[in-house]
């Protein structure tokens, strides 16, 4: 599942800003005809931020080692029953192993739930939500099992108000101005991009030494309005979910890394579907699919070899064995787990030091589309009225003559907007009023936020890497490294 809007729209902000005409027309692609290294880099990076390829991709070694070693059917343990591991059971079951899949909440589906929260039929994705045009497995899955998909950008395309906006300063920024401006920071990006381009081994070192806070403050001159660098730390905090002082300088040279000035076409196109019925029918459809297979509240407590497979135990005193253990869950959560299993002594840090990002939603109800009108938006705004964004979240429902809107936070945003829900969506609608006319009065004073961070079993959202710690264990935990692992433990998801 895709984080937000907020990725693909800075990618397209930059090649135009980047490309020689600001009339070139952008097209969006999920592949490139320019192959680099760099580009696989990112893609390997951004497999981080979740485990079902990584599960569905490790699983196919377990046939095969099991024909080397001659056993006969495993017992395989899934820990978790987030995407991850429901896709990861889903795939085994089609080769023909039966796995048990073992869930700490007395539901699945993990950071993946959809709820009419703010309104009778207006469905919200609390969690995981949009769907890229390169997420293969979803796209397969859906298919799989008849889920429609609904296309935000041909949706968009139908209606003549703009698309997305900007918010800043207490008015509507013009694209053209916004291009402009951002136009000086947007060639020291991709001018930096190009020497990881060049010996990403060299340089990004050097670069991870630094905060994103630290980059833009040594190029401060070219940025010629302040809401430019709002604009930018915006990114990072619906991206990483943290403050540009916690991110990494490379976090923000990756956006730069997919701008292309000769082709001006994206090479990874994000955020384009939305799953019919909410993105919570995909985690629907894997359950069904996988009847008697799956035990809820039961939390692991601790995992050790045992007959040389191994024994795991559970919160209620559950004691079972497995073959092979996916351990489809996030890495926050394995700090509750006693991991009496050797490691890697990288990843057993990696799962020590590596924290999530801290993003929230806040969704309010309207009685009417009141973003509809020329300094409003269909898709979605960037602002600086204390979310970095807002979208429109039942998009997807355009026969429902009411709606409802997504005030995504990440960072600081998220402690700031803490106390009542109320209040503080009342303050939230009161704010985008200020730019989009008549929004205060269409509210239905119905509100919901999520509190993700403070699940324990969640602890936060995307991954992210500080100053110092892409470097340290951004390799180590690519896709290509974990599934290379012959090992009978998988970690799956991340």
């Amino acid at each position: 599942m895709a984080h937000s809007p907020s990725f693909r729209k800075l990618i397209r902000l930059l090649q135009a800003a980047c490309s020689q005409s600001p009339k070139t027309k952008l097209t969006e692609s999920s592949t490139s005809t320019k192959p680099n290294w760099s580009r696989r880099r990112f893609l390997k990076y951004s497999a981080l931020a979740g485990g079902a390829a990584i599960a569905t991709t490790a699983i196919a070694e377990i046939p095969h080692l099991q024909a080397v070693w001659g056993y006969g059917t495993p017992k395989v343990a899934i820990i978790g029953s987030g995407i991850a591991g429901l896709n990861a059971a889903y795939h085994l079951k089609k080769l023909g192993i039966t796995a048990t899949v073992y869930e700490a909440k007395p539901y699945v589906g993990g950071r993946i739930q959809s709820q009419s929260v703010v309104g009778d039929n207006l469905v919200s994705d609390l969690g995981g939500s949009f769907v890229n045009t390169d997420h293969a497995d979803i796209l397969a899955l859906a298919d799989e099992f008849e889920l429609e998909l609904f296309n935000r950008v041909e949706a968009a395309n139908q209606v003549t108000f703009p698309e997305s906006a900007y918010y800043f300063d207490g008015r509507a920024v013009a694209d053209a101005e916004l291009l402009d401006l951002l136009r000086p920071l947007a060639n020291q990006l991709v001018s930096d991009a190009a020497l990881l381009e060049q010996d990403f081994d060299t340089y990004a070192p050097q670069f991870d030494q630094f905060s994103a806070a630290d980059y833009l403050d040594q190029h401060r001159d070219k940025i010629l309005v302040p809401y430019v660098r709002t604009l930018v730390e915006n990114t990072l905090r619906t991206e990483y979910g943290v403050e540009p002082r916690d991110s990494s300088a490379l976090q923000l040279l990756f956006t730069a890394l997919l701008v292309d000035e000769d082709a001006v076409n994206l090479i990874h196109s994000d955020e384009v579907y939305y799953i019919k019925g909410g993105s919570g029918k995909l985690v629907e459809s894997l359950a069904a699919a996988l009847p008697g297979q799956i035990r809820v509240n039961l939390p692991l407590s601790k995992i050790q070899p045992q007959n040389g497979g191994f024994q795991l135990t559970f919160s209620d005193g559950l004691v079972t064995e497995a073959d092979y253990v996916i351990l489809a869950l996030p890495f926050t959560a394995l700090r509750r787990v006693d991991i009496q299993v050797d490691l890697p002594d990288t990843l057993a840090r990696f799962i020590r030091e590596v924290n999530p990002g801290t993003n929230e939603k806040l969704f309010a109800g309207f009685e009417q589309r009141v973003w509809f009108q020329e300094q409003g938006f269909v898709n979605e705004a960037w602002t600086d009225l204390g979310y970095s964004q807002v979208w429109e979240e039942t998009q997807r429902q355009p026969t429902q003559s009411k709606a409802s809107l997504t005030f995504f936070m990440g960072g600081d945003e998220v402690y700031q907007a803490k106390g009542n829900i109320t209040r503080q969506g009342q303050r939230f609608v009161n704010q985008l009023d200020q730019v989009v006319s008549g929004a205060k009065s269409a509210s239905t004073g119905q509100f919901y936020r999520t509190n993700w961070a403070e699940d324990p079993y969640i602890g936060g959202s995307y991954t992210n890497f500080q100053p110092g710690q892409y470097t340290e264990f951004g390799e180590f935990c690519t896709l290509s490294q974990m599934t290379q692992r012959k090992d009978r433990m998988c970690l799956s998801a991340i």
